[in-house]
């Protein structure tokens, strides 16, 4: 009997360790892509003055944003398996933990789906009406829907992170980043969000980025 419980004890091991770590690549990848494609974007916040959107949207090169903005889309739909996997791996030996989990899980999909409807499209819809004769007021119009969009996708981030703080902390596993430290990061965004939604979404990818090293160094003990 224990000849056979052995192979099977490190079969599952090793499947465990290979989900962990490439859900942490998945999470740094998804971090590089989103850094690289943001420096060739032209992105104008709320209140810009009018006549600097249409200065910045108007001078823009279509062919590079629009390239920046879906290399960023191709970094959405890879959070997409890394939220698979880590559902995978915080929420295996608890009610509570699989329950946190799998809210993670819908959260996770959800700021996916809103990403790239909200985000993504009505940007490029502004920028290039801002360079095919549309009005410029309709043009900030359009990308407010993406600045207010952004901002909820931010909060969906802080709720994110409370989510899989709260399965970290139920199952015993990565209870100091992932828990203790998703409860504060949650906790920042959702509550800063209104008031510096940019400062609190770095606040996120930095814990994002813990979350990330954490999980390429292998699965952690209960």
């Amino acid at each position: 009997m224990s000849q056979l419980t052995a192979p099977s004890q490190s079969i599952t091991q090793t499947r465990s360790s290979t989900t962990w770590r490439l859900a942490g690549g998945l999470a740094i990848a998804h971090l590089v892509m989103i850094f690289a494609a943001i420096t060739q974007e032209v992105m104008v916040e709320h209140n810009t003055p009018i006549a600097t959107l249409q200065a910045k949207f108007g001078g823009a090169d279509l062919t590079r944003v629009f390239a920046a903005g879906y290399v960023e889309a191709l970094a959405s739909l890879i959070m997409v398996p890394a939220i698979v996997l880590l559902t995978h791996s915080f929420g295996n030996h608890t009610e509570t933990g699989r329950l946190a989990a799998q809210t993670f899980l819908a959260l996770g999909i959800v700021y996916v789906a809103a990403t790239l409807a909200v985000g993504f499209a009505p940007g490029a819809a502004a920028m290039y009406g801002a360079q095919h004769g549309a009005d410029v007021h309709t043009v900030a119009v359009v990308n407010d829907i993406r600045n207010y969009g952004f901002m909820l996708q931010v909060a969906l981030e802080g709720a994110m992170a409370l989510a899989l703080a709260v399965a970290a902390l139920a199952e015993g596993i990565g209870r100091r980043w992932v828990g203790y430290g998703g409860l504060a990061a949650g906790a920042l965004v959702i509550v800063g969000m209104p008031f510096a939604h940019n400062a609190v979404d770095m606040a996120w990818m930095v814990w994002w980025l813990g979350l990330a090293v954490i999980l390429l160094r292998g699965p952690q003990s209960a």
